[in-house]
């Protein structure tokens, strides 16, 4: 016979039923009197289906009784009732259920106290669990009906572990997880527990139930023993633990003597080498991945627990009446590393950065400066605070962000619907003029990834300059910078001006550093990669042929620049039949499928052959014809295939770029324009095409504006 779930009555379902029919049957009984009741009660409570000793016996006796009888039983079953609902109110349920659940029922860690992550779009609420050394310890002192108790620092993921151990565990014990330390319903529920035969009581942050008539250590030994499939799960921050060890006071005994009985085991914020392997093989889920990504300096529960809380912290103080210096001190700090500056931050630099953001609402009325920076510097979560010492415990030393603000900072500018926004430009001039020259070559770079491209150039600018003015324009690390000016400039497309700027570096450096210089050397690559895109392709293979044989002299073949002069000159031979020879044959291949009463002038196979002569023609250097035959193959694309098609975009993209390299700039600007207004209808917010065009059209924009103004 299946058990009632409930067992304050202490008997069987069937039996608790009919006792039920039984008492009122009792009452009517009662109310009839006299001695042909006393007779008739055996029969009446046998006829309705009671046939328990005790309850036949007790009806002989209702007569004398009366209604004093019936009173009794009523109240005993309202506290019954009453402490059922005791229980279900004090502890955790799933919405809308009546009944207390099975560990198994219970598939978000959230509702144990886990703390909850950011959501991602695809996946479950919580990321997914990295399996802790302690785990299967855990399990097999559970399975034994044992008292656990897991203890770590805030945030070192004692919650998550915990709830994990339990459902491998023991999923089909009920689980009597109390929602409130509360001692009236604390021991309710904790009698509850007693009466069970399969439970796990859930104790998390245990030191809030070892209070004054809390859980005692009779508790414990009449949970844990007497051959019950029961057992106590608890975790504890080892502060609290170590406080509680410590405490002498008559009150602390109590929590002392229940804290004798269980092994602590300890679990640490940072992840071991094999926990670290089994994090990196669940990296694809974002917040996993998000948080083992070098500098790993927090745990990783750490930086998905307290991540979201901070990040509140932070957005929610800018308003008025909270602090919105502070938020600008810690915004300041997230956009420098948003920009890309590694090193810690000087206080200095992020107050003089702070101001941008309140410039903005010159309404507010900001706390003091030093109040600013203990808002900033306030531990919240455990150890974590928003701005950190890099130094820990010094006053003046720069300062970390945490990592998570930035990550969330970059997701959520990602996510806009007109595309990310990055940071501002003014912002970016001002730290532009406070960072040394290596700073601003890093600026540059996380600049390109936005598109931001008139920023790439000031900061190559910038870090030219400086490095200039400390060794002079022949210095290594001046002709380095420019050096890698000329390559973005060749990334960009603006073949031109890359050459100019390879030429002007390569005569510095033949001059100071020598012709065999690596330097030297990588210039001359450079310089031939630009003529072969220019349309040279003669100067360009002659150019390799002898960078790679002065490379094989001094460096030997199995050099990795070798390699590159190599695979350079390999490249550039492939597509060099000669130009007019490819070009030929190309234009033939184009006519004859025009031709061909099978295929036509407008059929895929014909555009792509025409879009290979467009190339062809370009790189032997007859720019006209090649935009021509572009427009050509654009056209068609957009008759056959639409205006937003992969395939039409490409070539909208390669004829807007050439229109700017011949000389177009604001023609340039225009096909940017247009291709840009179809990818922001076809592609999402964060797609990396979007920004690289962002950036060509700002480009282009600023040439056409020079252009003008000459």
């Amino acid at each position: 016979m299946a058990s009632n779930r409930w067992h304050g009555v202490r008997i069987s379902g069937g039996a608790m039923a009919r006792s039920r029919r039984g008492v009122s049957i009792l009452g009517a009984v009662v109310s009839m009197g006299g001695l042909a009741v006393l007779l008739a009660v055996p029969g009446v409570l046998q006829s309705a289906g009671i046939s328990t000793p005790w309850m036949l016996a007790t009806g002989v006796l209702v007569a004398g009784a009366g209604g004093a009888f019936t009173d009794l039983v009523k109240r005993r079953l309202e506290r019954t009732a009453t402490g059922r609902e005791v229980v279900l109110d004090g502890c955790v349920r799933l919405p809308g259920d009546k009944r207390l659940p099975l560990v198994s029922d219970i598939d978000d860690p959230t509702l144990l106290g886990v703390r909850p992550s950011w959501s991602v779009d695809t996946g479950p609420p919580s990321p997914p669990y990295v399996q802790r050394d302690v785990h299967e310890g855990l399990v097999a002192q559970l399975q034994a009906g044992k008292f656990v108790l897991l203890v770590g620092d805030r945030l070192s993921g004692t919650t998550r572990t915990a709830y994990e151990a339990v459902r491998a565990a023991l999923p089909g014990h009920t689980l009597i997880a109390p929602t409130s330390p509360a001692v009236d319903k604390l021991r309710a529920v904790i009698e509850h527990a007693k009466s069970l035969p399969r439970a796990v009581v859930w104790l998390d942050d245990l030191d809030q139930y070892l209070v004054p008539e809390g859980l005692t250590f009779q508790d414990v030994r009449h949970l844990v023993a007497g051959g019950h499939q029961r057992t106590i799960m608890a975790t504890i921050k080892i502060s609290n633990l170590n406080q509680l060890q410590s405490d002498a006071s008559f009150e602390a005994w109590e929590a002392q003597r229940v804290l004798r009985d269980p092994k602590p085991v300890p679990l640490a914020c940072k992840l071991t080498r094999s926990e670290l392997d089994r994090a990196r093989a669940l990296s694809a889920d974002e917040r996993i991945g998000a948080a083992l990504r070098p500098p790993r300096e927090f745990g990783l529960a750490e930086y998905i627990g307290a991540g979201l809380p901070l990040f509140d912290r932070w957005r929610n103080a800018s308003g008025t009446g909270a602090y919105p210096r502070g938020a600008s001190l810690v915004s300041a700090a997230v956009d420098c590393r948003r920009l890309g500056l590694t090193r810690p931050l000087a206080r200095e630099m992020l107050e003089e950065l702070h101001t941008h953001y309140l410039a903005h609402r010159p309404r507010l009325q900001p706390e003091p400066v030093p109040e600013a920076w203990d808002w900033a510097l306030k531990q919240h979560e455990g150890t974590l605070s928003l701005l950190m010492p890099s130094t820990p415990h010094s006053e003046s030393a720069p300062l970390d962000v945490f990592r998570y603000l930035v990550d969330a900072s970059e997701r959520e500018d990602s996510e806009r619907a007109t595309g990310p926004e990055w940071v501002p430009d003014d912002l970016c001039t001002r730290v532009l003029a406070l960072v040394a020259p290596d700073e601003a070559e890093a600026i540059a770079s996380t600049a390109h990834s936005y598109g931001r491209y008139a920023t790439v150039r000031s900061a190559f600018g910038h870090a030219i300059d400086q490095y200039s003015r400390r060794g002079g324009p022949g210095d290594e690390r001046t002709l380095a910078a420019r050096f890698g000016f000329a390559r973005w400039l060749h990334v960009i497309g603006d073949f031109a001006e890359a050459e100019e700027v390879v030429r002007a570096v390569l005569g510095v450096q033949r001059q100071t550093l020598g012709a065999d210089h690596p330097g030297t050397l990588a210039s001359r690559q450079q310089l031939a990669l630009l003529l072969f895109e220019r349309g040279l392709p003669e100067a360009a293979v002659a150019e390799c042929e002898s960078v790679l044989a002065r490379r094989i002299e001094l460096l030997g073949e199995a050099a990795p620049e070798t390699l590159e002069s190599r695979m350079a000159l390999t490249s550039m031979q492939e597509r060099q039949e000669s130009p007019h020879t490819a070009a030929a044959r190309l234009r033939a291949d184009t006519d004859a499928r025009i031709a061909d009463p099978d295929l036509g002038p407008a059929h895929s196979a014909t555009l792509t052959s025409r879009f290979s002569l467009a190339i062809a023609l370009w790189q032997l250097g007859q720019p006209r014809q090649a935009q021509e035959e572009c427009r050509m193959v654009l056209e068609g694309r957009r008759r056959a295939l639409g205006h937003a098609h992969c395939e039409t975009l490409e070539v909208l993209g390669t004829l807007s770029s050439w229109r700017g390299q011949a000389g177009d700039a604001a023609g340039a600007a225009a096909g940017f324009a247009e291709l840009l207004a179809a990818q922001e209808r076809t592609l999402r917010p964060d797609d990396p095409s979007l920004r690289e065009t962002r950036g060509l059209l700002a480009y282009w924009l600023e040439r056409a504006a020079g252009a003008e103004a000459q």
